[in-house]
């Protein structure tokens, strides 16, 4: 059985700055238990809305092993602050972040997964979250999730 990675986030309903109606920052990510053969962290974010099918928001990988993944990533597929990483393209069609937008008076919830690999995905940048997933296959160490809502 693999080690668990354990995934936090400093609040368990988005601040604004997180979300579409703020800045749509990219939140901070706590993660522990990270073993040392690991070489690089990859980031699958999904909103699950009261309705409707789930999205994805965020695709990230090739992150430095740290126990904080820091708040902030622009959009772009190759990004050098605040770490180097590589983002995928999400369900809104852009490479990158989206925060939660639930509609007035609605829930939504985020689902932040972080996987520990034991190398580097030779992944083109911009590409789907199946992509990453099916290029994990097999280097995938620990995993490690964390859910937060947001309100309308």
């Amino acid at each position: 059985m693999t080690q668990k990675l354990v995934v936090n986030l400093d609040f368990e309903e988005f601040p604004e700055e997180y979300t579409c109606r703020g800045a749509n920052r990219s939140p901070p990510i706590r993660v522990e238990g990270i073993l040392p053969n690991i070489k690089s962290l990859a980031v699958l974010a999904t909103t699950s809305p009261e309705e409707g099918p789930s999205k994805v928001a965020w695709v990230l990988w090739n992150l430095p092993a740290v126990p904080l993944i820091p708040e902030g990533f622009p959009e772009g597929e190759v990004v050098e602050s605040p770490l180097h990483a590589v983002q995928g393209t999400n369900d809104f069609g852009t490479p990158g972040y989206r925060g939660p937008c639930p509609e007035a008076g609605r829930a939504e919830a985020y689902l932040f997964r972080v996987y520990a690999l034991d190398v580097d995905l030779a992944l083109a940048p911009g590409a789907t979250w199946e992509e990453m997933v099916r290029a994990m296959d097999g280097s995938m160490n620990q995993s490690g999730e964390a859910v937060v809502f947001a309100m309308g």
